[in-house]
């Protein structure tokens, strides 16, 4: 399968124009099987309540947009957005094909002042087989684990809208490098991180006042991680392509986790900012979601 990772300029505003942006990257590529989009693509990645305003209604826009894209470019495409579903808004991935969508997931954590939390599912079942999906956070965290270890995969997608220090990329690499290996590894299918790049706009909380303080940016690096990848020389800034093979396989490798993440990571971090933050922002989401 020919798999496209489209890094998206995130400072691009508004569905309309961002349609359009896409649209004009998608129409580049040469004969494309899978477009995959990062986070949020159709609204740019935001981490406050202003996003609201860009909210779909029950996906019906967004899959209406994506299938005909698929249509017109005779692929599959996995695009992310955002949904409002009976008063509650989530951040959701879509994959969709000519033939219409073939289903999305939600975000079950991360960003709890502005997207509904829960414990949602992670498998999007397509005629090229079982999609895993983990958007940014989730793919972090056990909870996704859990929802695929016992799952035939075809492909596992990351698609991220996810800041961190531009002044610390090899620590950024590395990171994103051993978590995504360790599902090549684990299940022995591709693994396409897809991630913006742009400016990081406001994040309420102490971890957003911690990221503005250093400058922290969505820096791109996407990769499709394969053992047997052939690459695709496209010559576009900002697309990551390769040929894979694209087949239903079952774990054959345990992953281990720390607690409930798969990387070490920060314990005063995780328990002094995160936590706090987590917590004031549910309490910040219900009571402004009836608001907007």
């Amino acid at each position: 399968m020919r798999v496209f990772a489209l890094e998206l300029n995130n400072d691009i505003k508004g569905i309309v124009q961002r349609k359009d942006y896409i649209e004009e990257c998608i129409k580049k590529l040469p004969s494309p099987e899978l477009v995959v989009l990062p986070e949020l693509a159709l609204c740019s990645y935001m981490a406050s309540q202003e996003i609201w305003q860009y909210a779909d209604d029950c996906g019906k826009n967004t899959s209406e947009w994506a299938v005909a894209m698929a249509k017109k470019y005779r692929t599959y495409i996995g695009v992310g957005y955002l949904d409002k579903e009976n008063g509650d808004y989530y951040n959701r991935y879509m994959l969709a094909g000519a033939e219409g969508v073939c289903g999305y997931v939600s975000k079950s954590e991360g960003e709890s002042a502005v997207f509904k939390q829960g414990n949602f599912g992670s498998v999007i079942p397509t005629p090229f087989g079982k999609v895993g999906v983990a958007i940014c956070y989730d793919s972090r965290r056990r909870h996704f684990y859990e929802n695929v270890k016992d799952e035939e995969l075809s492909i596992i997608l990351f698609p991220h809208g996810a800041p961190a220090d531009p002044k610390q990329p090899e620590k950024e690499q590395q990171e994103n490098d051993t978590r995504c290996m360790k599902y090549v590894e684990a299940f022995g299918v591709p693994v396409v991180y897809v991630n913006s790049k742009g400016s990081l706009e406001y994040m309420p909380g102490m971890m957003g006042a911690m990221m503005q303080k250093h400058g922290f940016r969505m820096n791109g690096m996407s990769r499709i991680y394969a053992n047997d990848a052939v690459p695709i020389n496209t010559g576009i800034p900002d697309v990551m392509a390769a040929e894979v093979v694209v087949s239903p396989k079952r774990r054959v490798k345990e992953i281990k986790f720390h607690g409930k993440d798969i990387l070490p990571g920060n314990w005063l971090f995780r328990h002094l900012i995160l936590a706090p933050d987590t917590k004031a922002g549910l309490k910040s989401y219900e009571a402004n979601r009836g608001n907007f």
